[in-house]
């Protein structure tokens, strides 16, 4: 028999607030049927990221997060499957290309239009 303190853990998950019927078939099909397995449902990985002021602070391969100002679209050429890039610059001045590979044109030029300063999170790469 278990203390008693602990019967609680062993109750459906149902029985958490925000928790319904629609909630209620995902965590079913990842096996967390009581509140325990919600509890000890662990992530898998953990992606850390820092904030870097312009590009010469970051390291190559590192993920992080700065302020970039579009300041042209470049898109691949008609037929060609290569990726699209937007050129930003950071506060000092330095270039970076920003790459999408696939159908982003419309996401980037709607999401980064040229002029405005964006917080741009990925892996810096030179």
């Amino acid at each position: 028999m278990r203390p008693e303190i602990l019967n609680p853990l062993f109750a459906e998950t149902e029985a958490l607030d925000g928790v319904g019927p629609k909630l209620m078939k995902p965590l079913e099909k990842l096996g967390l049927t009581r509140i325990k397995d919600v509890a000890y449902h662990l992530p898998e990985r953990f992606v850390s990221r820092h904030a870097i002021a312009d590009l010469d602070e970051g390291g190559e391969g590192e993920q992080v997060v700065i302020a970039l100002t579009p300041i042209e679209h470049r898109s691949p050429r008609p037929g060609s499957r290569g990726p699209y890039r937007v050129l930003a610059q950071d506060a000092k001045g330095n270039v970076c290309a920003l790459t999408w590979f696939g159908k982003a044109a419309y996401t980037a030029k709607k999401l980064l239009p040229v002029g405005e300063t964006r917080w741009i999170a990925g892996r810096l790469d030179r």
